[in-house]
């Protein structure tokens, strides 16, 4: 896991759980912790942990801006909440009965990625994630297969009024001589001016739409019984609890190095 590779690396650490075996181990380490509230799944608990990354590193002085720009992103979001949740619900009926693929680019490769989770974790459907321009180097091609085949899927492009040129002259080429061959293709637009306000607009949006897509399909967007079944049988394995003993040795060892 990270926390033990960075401990092990001696790097100062902060932790953000809501407890369990990460909040023990920090006890017995004396890793300061942010405590967030439980009982929500990792996906759903998002500002509760990406919120309080932002403020540690600004104050460990990793950045500049980000507290600033999380709160304005808040208002704007509680401004376009009823109009997220409109287009939300357009996005997930155009959805149903195909595998979703999205594209994003820059600072929007990341949130490619976790809406793909989002409808595999939620919708319970596959789907699959990459970005501009890599896409354009592989992946494009792919799109030059059977038509029955490439009908079963969608794609969602993230675009941005701020995108640079040369993104807007691929995303626009690849969906005419390629995209078009999707069952859907759809476009989702950030709103706001600063980067983290963007970021949060097209989550919020897209994970709505995978919510709504669950709703649709009438599975329940917070059960994960594979998962789940993974953990259990990995958990015999007791990788954890070895974890915590060789971090706990290393501590030791230290101490008495001075």
């Amino acid at each position: 896991m990270a926390f033990s590779e960075a401990f092990k690396r001696g790097c100062k650490l902060v932790a953000i759980t809501s407890g369990g075996t990460l909040g023990q181990l920090c006890a017995e380490l004396k890793v300061p912790v942010v405590k967030i509230p439980k009982g929500y799944p990792p996906r759903a608990a998002l500002p509760y942990l990406f919120i309080p990354m932002c403020v540690i590193a600004e104050r460990a002085g990793l950045t500049e801006g980000l507290i600033d720009q999380a709160g304005k992103a808040a208002k704007i979001l509680k401004s376009i909440l009823a109009s997220i949740q409109k287009e939300a619900k357009r996005i997930a009926k155009r959805l149903v009965g195909t595998i979703p693929i999205v594209y994003g680019f820059g600072i929007f490769k990341s949130v490619a990625y976790r809406l793909k989770t989002q409808f595999n974790e939620n919708s319970k459907v596959p789907s699959f994630a990459n970005w501009f321009p890599a896409l354009n180097h592989d992946e494009i091609v792919g799109w030059e297969g059977e038509g029955e085949l490439l009908e079963k899927f969608s794609v969602i492009l993230i675009r941005s009024k701020d995108e640079p040129l040369e993104i807007k002259r691929r995303i626009e080429l690849t969906r005419e001589i390629a995209l078009y061959r999707a069952s859907e293709v759809l476009e989702i637009w950030s709103r706001g001016e600063a980067p983290l306000e963007q970021v949060i607009s097209v989550l919020l949006l897209g994970e709505i739409a995978s919510v709504y897509l669950a709703l649709l399909r009438r599975v329940d967007p917070l059960m994960v019984r594979t998962i789940d079944t993974v953990k259990k049988y990995m958990s015999e394995l007791q990788l954890v609890e070895n974890v915590r003993r060789e971090l706990l040795s290393l501590k030791l060892k230290r101490l008495a190095h001075g």
